[in-house]
């Protein structure tokens, strides 16, 4: 059984709430939820806002949010933003070119460059809208980006699902390793 089936399997004895099905990962102090769901665009406003104040983070009377896409998903990015605009979030997309080498040094100073830009604070969201690459180098600019960010992952395919949104590792490539 490939990994898919097993996420598949696992997905359907778990929990499903308004066509979204929610896995719990269990670590103590530290546990979350991940929402899995399809064609929810409708939604992504709620369960952004619903996210950030289960977990605590501070809020703002004009949330941010900072999408990172590549030249692939971006078209996927629009959507969402529109959802957040009309719940009064502030919203700046950058998109990176697709491929592995976007996993570079270059490319996170283009978004460090970019949040600086957009005036993001620690309350600043930072949503990742793809797979592997980008949810690596979206991921790496949170952690690393003013002590840390919040961090969305919203994959646009099963295998980034299962490949990247799951298991939290982040990071680029060394051009000499």
């Amino acid at each position: 059984m490939n990994t898919a089936d097993r996420v598949i399997m696992s997905l359907d004895s778990n929990q499903q709430q308004n066509g979204s099905y929610i896995e719990n990962v269990s670590l103590g102090d530290r546990s979350y939820k991940i929402v899995i769901c399809s064609d929810q665009t409708k939604e992504f406003a709620k369960t952004v806002t619903n996210w950030v104040q289960s977990r605590g983070y501070l809020q703002s009377k004009h949330p941010k949010a900072f999408f990172v896409s590549d030249t692939n998903t971006a078209m996927h990015v629009k959507p969402l933003e529109q959802e957040l605009i009309a719940a009064g979030y502030r919203t700046f997309s950058c998109i990176v070119p697709a491929g592995e080498s976007s996993k570079s040094q270059a490319q996170m100073n283009k978004l460090y460059d970019e949040l600086v830009g957009f005036q993001a604070d620690r309350r600043t969201l930072v949503i990742a809208v793809g797979g592997g690459v980008i949810g690596d180098l979206a991921g790496f600019a949170a952690a690393s980006f003013n002590r840390g960010l919040p961090f969305i992952q919203v994959p646009t395919s099963l295998l980034a699902t299962v490949d990247s949104s799951v298991g939290g590792k982040v990071g680029l490539n060394h051009p000499q390793a």
